[in-house]
């Protein structure tokens, strides 16, 4: 007979490594602090936000939703919240970039990178249609005349020979 676990030994197996990956996990029972966390980034290498950080006993996120839970319970506005993080830890906190200074080209340069895009789609095209037209030149209209000609004597023979 092989030495096999019982039933009752792996179910103690998962109920204890349950409570060790728990164990280090700050709860987010609290909505104020989820959204809170959602608006702040993890640094742990991750780039997700403090809720969202999937790392299990993450060296950031946890000691900041720790953090966010203490100053929702202390009664700071949002904007105290926000004001503390960005003096702790800087503007790089922040999932959205303030609209201000440096940070401004953050909100600007995708607009004005497809806008000059399309501002040099335009001009090439532009550019094109110019060399098409002149490598065309002036049509030879004694040449078309001269072919068009022709065409229509064969055109009149051929309906004359169909009656």
């Amino acid at each position: 007979m092989r030495n096999r676990p019982s039933l009752r030994s792996k179910l103690l197996l998962a109920l204890a490594l349950t409570a060790a990956l728990l164990q280090g996990t700050v709860p987010l029972t609290n909505e104020r602090v989820r959204r809170l966390g959602d608006m702040l980034q993890c640094k742990c290498g991750c780039y997700a936000s403090i809720t969202g950080c999937n790392m299990i006993n993450c060296h950031f996120s946890d000691p900041v939703r720790t953090q966010l839970l203490a100053m929702v319970e202390q009664g700071k506005s949002d904007d105290q919240i926000f004001a503390e993080m960005v003096r702790v830890y800087g503007k790089e906190i922040m999932m959205k970039p303030p609209a201000e200074g440096f940070y401004l080209l953050s909100w600007v340069m995708p607009f004005a990178g497809l806008a000059a895009g399309l501002g040099l789609v335009y001009l090439l095209l532009q550019s094109w249609r110019r060399k098409a037209a002149t490598a065309a030149g002036p049509p030879d209209e004694a040449v078309e005349s001269a072919e068009l000609a022709r065409y229509k004597d064969r055109i009149e023979k051929d309906l004359d020979d169909l009656e």
